[in-house]
């Protein structure tokens, strides 16, 4: 084999390892919870945030501490509030429960902000002997929750200017 050969090859593969391990690299990284910022007293979104989740049966609903927990809820989101497109894997085999956690902030220009995180805690069952087991989230039932508090709070804030 000739030495121009060689090098052709050996770049060859150089390239090609580069290139699988460069595309298992960048896979994007899922955070285990959501959280967004809103212009807003707390009391503003946190009856906004209970008006979003009007569908889902609360467990915990502690103003003073900024909690609430949604009972355990079977399948992988809400059908009330999303239907995917494509089907899901069986559905009864996941069930998940939401825990919103909120915190006053102010702005430098003493404006109130009020932060709210999202963590779906996800579930799927594996088999009678290992039970259930954590599963990552895609965190757009999360999203959508969060849209969802933002629109209801320009909503009110519309309707208090008339």
């Amino acid at each position: 084999m000739t030495s121009k050969i060689r090098i052709i090859l050996v770049g060859f593969y150089v390239g090609f390892l580069g290139l699988f391990l460069g595309g298992c690299a960048t896979a994007p990284r899922v955070d285990p919870f959501q959280t967004r910022l809103y212009a807003g007293t707390y009391d503003e979104v946190w009856l906004a945030s209970l008006k979003a989740l009007g569908e889902y049966p609360l467990k915990i609903s502690n103003k003073d501490t900024g909690k609430i927990q949604s009972e355990t809820v079977n399948g992988p989101y809400n059908d009330l509030l999303f239907t995917p497109v494509e089907a899901i894997e069986l559905p009864e085999k996941f069930r998940y429960s939401l825990k919103f956690n909120f915190a006053k902030l102010v702005t430098d220009d003493d404006r109130p902000l009020t932060r709210v995180r999202i963590i779906k805690s996800l579930e799927r069952f594996q088999d009678f002997y290992t039970g259930w087991t954590p599963y990552p989230s895609d965190g757009l039932e999360e999203q959508i929750l969060l849209y969802r508090i933002e629109h209801i709070l320009q909503m009110d804030q519309m309707l208090g200017e008339q």
